[in-house]
């Protein structure tokens, strides 16, 4: 085999790419293995466990694990390519399209396929980009949702779920439940009632004073209904500047994408600051 000195700059740039391939570029298949396995193992078992124990804290762990390890391999395999900056004999899988294929193998191909499986059954990132939730989510919360079988199975009245909007179901709505199936909900004068009784709302406000009547608008007073089986009424805490089950009805069980459950970042776009207070608030 020729003579190929190992260029640290392309060992991190493999690194970064992928951990581990850096390494195998360097001649060390066994340690680049395992370099390639460990985050895909370590990100499996943090999604696990967020899907469980959903928690701030358990995140921002995982993240700071994450760099860190990445900012080891990136120092050991400069080390290594170091070493070998002045000699080094090629190997048979030295070769530009081995490199590709593992690259392929490893993150091309496997990350969107797990990347879907996990949006789809443990947990998703969604942002708010309007103040329809307002108090409860300001605009530019981000947040995660559990979007297990059994977050979107076990709804119940008072909870948050993000679900498509039935009327155009490529956009992603985030309501509250106000009432589930075989409950008789109505509103009079903004106050809802559930099956006749008042209905106690702390989380809601009301920014406009003023009463509609239902003949003008159901936003401010709307008839009994009963709501449908394997269907749930929702409605917006902002309750005056809401678009929700008042005016295009009920979200189907089978539009359900997932329940939120913590916000992990905060971004305040007039005032170009970071909401720190709200990072980390609970929505469960």
């Amino acid at each position: 085999m020729e003579n190929k000195p190992r260029k640290k700059w392309i060992a991190v740039l493999f690194t970064i790419l992928t951990t581990g391939l850096g390494h195998i570029y360097c001649g060390r298949v066994k340690r680049g293995i395992i370099f390639i396995l460990i985050p895909i193992t370590a990100t499996v078992t943090a999604f696990l466990v967020l899907k469980v124990y959903p928690s701030f804290l358990l995140l921002i762990s995982f993240l700071t694990i994450c760099i860190i390890y990445l900012i080891y391999c990136i120092f050991d395999v400069i080390k290594i390519a170091q070493k070998q900056s002045v000699h080094y004999e090629t190997k048979k899988f030295n070769r530009w399209y081995i490199y590709l294929a593992l690259y392929t193998i490893v993150i091309a191909i496997p990350q969107p396929l797990s990347g879907e499986y996990i949006k789809q059954n443990i947990v998703q990132a969604f942002k708010i980009p309007s103040g329809s939730m307002i108090p409860t989510l300001q605009i530019g919360d981000m947040l995660l949702a559990k979007t297990d079988k059994e977050s979107k199975s076990n709804i119940n009245r008072g909870d948050l779920i993000i679900f498509k909007y039935p009327m155009d179901r490529t956009k992603i709505y985030i309501k509250r439940v106000i009432a589930i199936e075989g409950e008789t909900i109505s509103i009079k004068d903004k106050k809802v009632s559930i099956n006749h009784s008042i209905f106690n709302e702390p989380y809601i406000i009301n920014t406009d004073s003023r009463i509609f009547k239902q003949t003008k608008t159901p936003r401010d007073n709307m008839a009994p209904i009963e709501v449908p089986a394997n269907s749930f009424f929702v409605m917006g805490d902002n309750r005056d500047n809401t678009h929700d089950s008042r005016f295009w009805g009920f979200v189907k069980e089978l539009d359900i994408i997932g329940k939120p459950t913590i916000l992990y970042w905060s971004w305040d776009k007039k005032a170009f600051k970071i909401r720190f207070n709200r990072i980390g608030k609970s929505l469960i």
